[in-house]
């Protein structure tokens, strides 16, 4: 029996909730498990250290040494390995692949008027490899032509420079190595760009089409992605006990304080949430993770080479971190910049018919 449109939007709301429900209990697993796993990595480095032992065994207790100081590390190895334990279960409350849904059984399996709106299917892009690669220039080249003049401005100096365009000394001069730079910032740039492009604009952005309108659901990942990624240990955090049972809570409270700080919104999230926007709309416009892919592995590169290559500069006004912070993806600078690259995305993508999901 064809379950009712009723009955479909119902559900597919539902698993929206349950994907939101799933990062909020990663995160609160995570803050319970953080000091846990912070006294089992300084037991294997207290074991290992001075040592012949395996490999593996060693290079966790090296790992976990050069960490001992750095407790929002382990904080977030643990969030992560909870979002990791907690996948299949997910998978099993969405119950994945399981056949046609129904009022009684609900599945990623939607009939084309679910909820009203036929969602948006992946759809084979013969431009597919272009639009990567076009993607990937046009993010990389805008974003390290943005870091340059700002060098130049004087808020970065380069690391084997003496001074900033400003006249500041620079404490830290050290040699480039650009090619272990470049190569860093490429495998980063592929892994991070096909596992979040899959995840959040492949899986995530894909039912999210299906539970409400397209202007919404690309907003609601947007926010969502923005908020994943804001939620990062502020720089210079500490615990007092990292072994504390409520090390993990303690770490999170300084975190969630990112949420009410006015500069922080300004001048990191709502520049993520941009990026996350022009993923979406590149993905919605698109039928295709392509473009995406090369838009993200184009900013992390850009990302990386710059962070490589510069140190920000500390002695400025503060005024100057609401235009760009320590790094070139905080501050109003990065922000029109993502705006700018939405725009030509947008102009490049307006022709683009007959693609599922637009009528």
């Amino acid at each position: 029996m064809r379950p009712s449109v009723r009955c479909v939007s119902r559900y597919a709301q539902s698993d929206v909730w349950k994907i939101a429900a799933y990062f909020v209990v990663s995160l609160l697993l995570g803050a319970v498990l953080a000091p846990w796993i912070y006294n089992f990595g300084m037991g294997i480095a207290e074991v290992t250290e001075g040592k012949d032992t395996n490999s593996l065994v060693s290079w966790l207790g090296a790992a976990a040494r050069r960490s001992q100081d750095n407790f929002p590390r382990f904080f977030d190895r643990s969030v992560l390995f909870s979002a990791l334990l907690l996948l299949g279960p997910l998978v099993a409350w969405l119950r994945l692949g399981r056949g046609k849904p129904s009022c009684g059984d609900w599945s990623l399996y939607i009939p084309e008027n679910a909820a009203g709106r036929p969602g948006q299917r992946l759809a084979k892009n013969r431009r597919g490899p272009v639009e990567l690669l076009f993607g990937f220039m046009l993010a990389a080249g805008l974003l390290l032509v943005s870091g340059w003049l700002l060098t130049t401005a004087g808020f970065f100096v380069w690391r084997d420079a003496g001074a900033s365009a400003r006249g500041w000394v620079n404490p830290l001069v050290t040699e480039i190595k650009w090619g272990s730079v470049i190569r860093r910032a490429l495998i980063a740039a592929t892994i991070v760009a096909v596992i979040e492009e899959f995840l959040f604009r492949g899986v995530l952005l894909g039912i999210f089409l299906r539970a409400m309108q397209p202007a919404a659901a690309i907003v609601s990942l947007s926010v969502l992605f923005a908020a994943v990624h804001f939620l990062e240990p502020p720089r210079g955090a500490t615990v007092p006990d990292p072994e504390a049972l409520d090390a993990g809570f303690v770490l999170l409270g300084q975190i969630l304080h990112h949420f009410i700080d006015p500069l922080a919104l300004a001048g990191r999230f709502f520049s993520i949430l941009a990026v996350g926007l022009v993923l979406a709309v590149a993905r919605y416009r698109t039928a295709s993770l392509w473009l995406p892919i090369g838009l993200h592995a184009g900013w992390i590169f850009a990302y990386q080479v710059f962070k490589g290559a510069t140190w920000p500069v500390a002695q400025l006004p503060a005024s100057s971190k609401l235009l760009v912070g320590s790094t070139i993806l905080e501050g109003l600078v990065p922000l029109g910049l993502a705006v700018v690259t939405g725009m030509l995305v947008m102009a490049m993508t307006e022709r683009r018919k007959n693609l599922p999901g637009h009528g």
